[in-house]
Parts: structure tokens; sequence; C-alpha cells
């Protein structure tokens, strides 16, 4: 487990650091036009490492046990329930591109659906475990989970933020599944779903303009294929080995968003097939880690944990790829320990602490249990 933990911060170390790269170039022309600084936006996203780094370590060092505890469940639910209605709450929540996702504090700003799927993570994992074998049942292994999802859904929805609604989604049902819930109740509600933001969808002329060009093309000439089109063409101007670092010609205000949901984009860009492949293989230790942590995890609530965050994580990352390849239609998700952003970066750095205390545990059950083994054996002899 020890070489598992190892190669895990590794990977997480690698990624942070080329987000900094990446955030610290495809930032440099607007941090220099709107704020007289190149590198404004770098100096903030060490700040938030920084202060990810140290939610990772406190999130390493607390027993995941204690979500178990009513005081601490309670607590995190409500919350993230208060965060959610303040978000939309004119004069707390601040309203950019006609979503209001984000609350503006005295120096930064948090965004209240980046920890809705790490809370939805913990809280739904914490009640499977407790209600054990009854997971089969329909009111407590499924009906009373999907009242708690509506409702945070709902606010989600309100805000609107379509993605983490399908991101938040899709990981409560992955958690019900695994835990043991009725395939029959989850493909029901999840057909019901994709309905019901179907004609959500159908309503709202942005999204529905979004589908319309994805389905269309980048080259369809429409306004929201704008963004499909830039990033594929960055993809194209780095070709295999990339430009070359703060060379990338995408960023000079080509492709909005830059730094934001399209740094894979300006990383394919600079650093060319090689750097996005790289970032590729990042994500896919940080997959293989996780899975392990979670199967060797000494008890179901840390099996249940473990695979919601892993999952969380490398689900972001690929919807995220898959929008700036244009392989799906644009939405507004960050590429996890990549994109800039305070909250995304604490959320995620947090979540991987969180899998290291896991580890960590299942780490001290299998010395426990190799030293009780050799115990015997000398009593045998």
């Amino acid at each position: 487990m020890r070489r598992v933990l190892t190669a895990l911060c590794m990977a997480v170390l690698g990624l942070v650091v080329f987000g900094l790269i990446s955030v610290g170039s495809a930032s440099s022309v607007r941090g220099g036009s709107i704020h007289g600084d190149p590198l404004y936006f770098t100096y903030r996203q060490i700040v938030w490492c920084l202060m990810g780094s140290v939610g990772a370590i406190i999130a390493a060092r607390l027993d995941y046990h204690l979500w178990r505890r009513p005081a601490f469940y309670f607590t995190l639910g409500g919350g993230l329930l208060l965060a959610l209605i303040l978000v939309l709450i004119p004069g707390i929540g601040s309203e950019v591109n006609g979503s209001r996702r984000w609350i503006r504090l005295a120096f930064f700003s948090l965004q209240p659906s980046e920890f809705a799927k790490l809370g939805v993570v913990i809280l739904f994992s914490v009640w499977m475990d407790a209600i054990g074998w009854r997971a089969k049942q329909f009111l407590k292994g499924f009906f009373f989970p999907c009242v708690a999802l509506v409702i945070v859904l709902v606010l989600l929805m309100c805000e609107p933020d379509y993605g983490s609604t399908a991101v938040t989604a899709a990981l409560a049902g992955a958690i019900l599944f695994v835990a043991g819930t009725r395939w029959i109740y989850l493909i029901g509600s999840g057909i019901a779903g994709i309905a019901g933001i179907s004609v959500l969808v159908w309503n709202d002329p942005v999204r529905l303009a979004r589908i319309q060009a994805w389905l269309a093309g980048a080259d369809s000439g429409s306004a929201a294929a704008h963004q499909m089109k830039q990033s594929i063409l960055a993809f194209v101007n780095g070709g295999v080995s990339g430009v070359g670092i703060n060379n990338s010609m995408q960023k000079q205000f080509y492709l909005p968003e830059a730094h934001t949901d399209f740094i894979f984009a300006i990383t394919g860009e600079e650093f060319g097939l090689v750097g996005t492949l790289s970032v590729v293989l990042l994500f896919v230790t940080l997959l293989i880690c996780g899975i392990w942590i979670a199967f060797k995890a000494s008890d179901r609530l840390g099996r249940l944990i473990a695979f919601g965050l892993t999952l969380s994580i490398v689900l972001q990352a690929a919807l995220n790829m898959g929008v700036v390849i244009g392989a799906l239609p644009t939405k507004g998700l960050a590429l996890p320990l990549l994109s800039y952003g305070g909250t995304n970066m604490l959320a995620t750095l947090t979540a991987i602490g969180i899998l290291i205390n896991i580890g960590r545990h299942a780490e001290e059950v299998e010395a426990d249990s190799h030293a009780h083994m050799v115990r015997n054996a000398a009593q045998r002899i």
C-alpha cells in the first residue's frame, strides 16, 4: 500500500505542477490586460494550491470513520444545503454569464457546487454503509437517498449548473449501485432524470444552442461553436511536440476561458501530443491508485468513499477532456488539478487527502495482520 500511496502523491504532484505551468502561460495575456500583471492568476493559483495542500494534510490525518458520527454527518449535510441556498440569494451569490454559482467573499470566491460533489460522496457512502444489507430495500436503499439527492440537484439546477448536476447525479448513482441498490430502481430513475434534463435543455436557449452547435460540428459557423473550433485548432497547432511554453496563439483572446475550462487545449498547443498524453497518463495513474485503495480498504465505508472520490476526480477530468476535443457539448466543468480555480483545487486536494487516509488505515490493518501471523507462527514453533 505504501507504494500505491507514493504513486498517488507523485501523480497528483505532477498534475499540480503541470497545471501551474499551464495556468501561468494560458492566463498571462488576460492577467496583463485586465490586472496589469501577467502572473496575476498564477500567484492566486499558487495560494489555492497551498490552501488545498493544508486541506489534504488535515483530511489525511482526520480518521474518515468520524463521518459516521451524527454530529459530523448532519453538519456536513446542513452546511452543504446552506451553501447551495446562499449562492442563489442576490447580494450573497454572484451572477456571471447568467449563472449564479459563486459566493463572493472579501478576497476570493467559493463555488459550492464543487463541494457538493465531495459532500454527496461522503454522505451517500456513510448512509449506504450504515444500512448494510437493507440497501436492496426500496425505501432505505433507494427512496430516501434519492429524495436527498433530488434536493441537491434542484438547487444545482437553479444556479443553473448542468455539468455539476450531471456529475453529482452520476456519482450518487454509482455509489448506490456498488452498495447494492437494485439496478432496476437506478435504471428507472436514470431514464427519468435524462428525460427531465432533456426538457430543461430544450427550453434553455443557451444550452440548446450548445447542443445544436456540437451536433453541427466545429465548422458550423455558429457563435456557440466558436469555443469548440478554437479549442480543436489549438491541438492542431500543437501537433506532436507543441509550440513551446508561453508560445500559444490561442490564449491571445482567441479561445475563451483558456486558463479555466479549456486549459487542456492550451496544454495541447504548447506541449503537443506528448504533453496531453502525459496528463492522461497521470490521471490514469490516479485512477488505478484510487481503485486499488478502494479494493484494499479496511471496511465497507472506506471502499465506498474511496471509490466515489476517485470516480469524482476522474469522471470530471474525462468530461472536461471530452468537451475540449469536441467529443462532448460545451459545459462549464473544470479540469481537476489543472484548471485555474480555487474551490475546485481545494475540494480535489481534500479528496486526495481522504484517499490517503483510507489507504493509511488499510496499510495499518495489513501490518497488524502480518504481525498476528508472525506471532502465531512463533507460538507454533
